[in-house]
């Protein structure tokens, strides 16, 4: 990209660069709109296309100079730049800076804040987005993080194919200018963090039919998402921990008699059980391994000593407080994802 000039008078107008208000609202730009005029690229190109994934890149990670990493421009065509591309509603992202070769480009471009997660369609003036992608080596794990109001996925077992990391983006106008794309900061109000929990006036109803005499019942929608070990749990939310009734049977902590409560965090698993049968004390502890719901019930509940690490023991029922991010016991604040009763019997 060469032949830098200011931005012409009378440029189109792309509501999606951002700021200022000469940009296309929903792409981040640089300060000053710097128009460029495209030439053409040495790289090796890939055409996206949603979900196609992007495993040639493993061709590229010695194909460099000198048997170096060749990094390969990727161009997705304007018509599946927004959030209704079907690959971005489902999330199809995993880890964080570094992503899996399975992951959806225009997610990760909204992940890292060069695309607005709240472009709705196509913009009429944008050709299409290029993104300079930097093969490299399958990582042993990769992370779930919240950037932008989109959460990528994570994934803890070996990938085959290998990883990228998005090194720069612009956008190409139907005009032919191309507008560099920057990564939108804090500062500028980015969100790096989004709620686990809705409050429940905005949760979603479902309204179920109840018995034949025609009544019928609305219930709140249980979310069930993935745990480490791929077993189906329950996203973490206030409702699910809280007592659901006045009674001793119904409080939480009754719970506890019969069953030890698993936590999970973005890569760690937590146990908070009764220290003893009889004992109205808690220990909290943290699992050595991940086990599925299966071989957790045949080592034991609450795990035997030996599978796992106390984090505190001796706690009374006040000490454990419950937050709309998770749980804070003493000093120790872990953000909680899932969670499951897991019954002893």
């Amino acid at each position: 990209m060469s032949n830098k000039r200011p931005a012409p008078t009378g440029a189109p107008d792309l509501s999606g660069l951002q700021p200022p208000p000469n940009k296309v609202q929903g792409v981040q730009g640089p300060g000053g709109g710097v128009v460029k005029n495209p030439t053409t690229s040495r790289r090796p190109t890939i055409v996206y296309r949603p979900g196609q994934t992007l495993d040639a890149l493993v061709e590229h990670l010695t194909s460099g100079p000198k048997g170096g990493v060749q990094k390969v421009e990727v161009r997705a065509p304007g018509q599946f730049v927004c959030s209704g591309n079907h690959k971005v509603r489902g999330r199809q992202l995993w880890g964080c800076d570094v992503y899996t070769s399975d992951s959806d480009l225009v997610a990760v471009l909204m992940h890292c804040g060069y695309l607005h997660h709240t472009i709705p369609s196509p913009l009429r003036e944008v050709a299409e987005v290029r993104a300079v992608v930097v093969p490299m080596p399958a990582q042993a794990t990769y992370r779930s993080v919240p950037r932008n109001s989109i959460r990528s996925r994570s994934w803890h077992s070996a990938v085959q194919g290998c990883s990228f990391k998005v090194e720069k983006a612009w956008v190409v106008t139907r005009t032919g200018n191309s507008y560099d794309l920057s990564p939108l900061s804090a500062s500028q109000g980015a969100s790096m963090v989004v709620p686990t929990f809705t409050p429940g006036k905005q949760e979603r109803m479902m309204t179920r039919n109840v018995g034949h005499g025609g009544r019928s019942k609305a219930s709140q929608e249980v979310t069930v998402v993935f745990s480490l070990s791929n077993d189906p749990w329950i996203k973490y939310s206030l409702q699910a921990v809280s007592d659901h009734g006045l009674k001793p049977h119904d409080r939480t902590s009754a719970k506890l008699k019969s069953s030890a409560l698993l936590l999970e965090t973005y890569g760690a698993r937590y146990e908070l059980a009764r220290q003893d049968a009889d004992s109205e004390l808690y220990v909290l502890s943290k699992c050595n391994s991940i086990l599925s719901c299966k071989e957790y019930k045949a080592a034991g509940v609450p795990l035997p000593k030996g599978m796992k690490e106390v984090v505190a023991a001796d706690l009374q029922w006040e000490e454990i407080g419950f937050s709309n991010a998770g749980v804070a016991v003493r000093d120790h604040s872990l953000p909680i994802m899932r969670l499951q009763f897991v019954s002893k019997e």
